[in-house]
């Protein structure tokens, strides 16, 4: 058969074996075998639905619940199996094959009794984003930090509160001084006051008589 009508026969026996699977089934399962071999000479695969619909032995057309039985499987038979033996080391791949697929579909097709195994991938890891949390100060250093700040704040109160003082101390010393030096010329001056006063010796004159004449 050319390759270019490959796909339009066997989409022809698909379709046939289909519209046939309740009327008569023998020959719905005759145009599916010759559609699987068809596939089979062109090296072509089935993928796992067209496995789990139609059986690989004679061509029926499975439908669970008219005939056809379907099973979910665990590996709970494997486990009890192997907790039976003794605990020995498995090759690497012996081991992935075990834990790759935990979960499995079985078919049993009604018209032959053959069994379909279909394997269930187990689901993809879930990869969660963690979120960067800000970075929170140990709290000895925080108070650590605050007392300093504290004391630095009120080292700068007490200069700032000390500095002011200086020029009241200057205008204190140069007030004590000038009325130190009033009084000094205050009780000069009555000196002066109380010596003019009194009368001196020789011809009684004073410096009053000599203007007066």
């Amino acid at each position: 058969m050319a390759p270019d009508t490959l796909p339009q026969s066997l989409s022809f026996l698909t379709n046939a074996a289909h519209l046939l699977a309740t009327t008569s089934p023998q020959i719905s399962a005759h145009l599916m075998t010759q559609r699987n071999s068809l596939m089979f000479h062109h090296d072509l695969q089935q993928s796992d639905v067209q496995r789990q619909r139609v059986c690989g032995c004679c061509g029926h057309i499975m439908i669970p619940g008219h005939g056809s039985e379907f099973k979910l499987e665990t590996d709970k038979a494997l486990r009890r199996m192997k907790s039976r033996k003794e605990k020995t080391r498995q090759p690497a791949a012996e081991e992935k094959s075990h834990t790759a697929h935990k979960t499995r579909k079985r078919l049993k097709c009604g018209m032959c009794g053959c069994s379909t195994t279909i394997a269930i991938p187990p689901p993809a890891p879930v990869h969660r984003r963690r979120l960067k949390l800000p970075t929170k100060i140990p709290q000895g250093r925080a108070s650590q930090s605050s007392i300093y700040a504290s004391t630095s704040a009120s080292h700068d109160e007490h200069i700032s509160s000390a500095e002011p003082t200086k020029p009241a101390t200057a205008n204190a010393s140069s007030k004590k001084r000038a009325k130190t030096r009033k009084q000094g010329l205050q009780a000069l001056l009555q000196q002066s006051q109380s010596a003019s006063s009194k009368p001196q010796g020789g011809l009684g004159l004073s410096l009053s008589d000599f203007l007066k004449k």
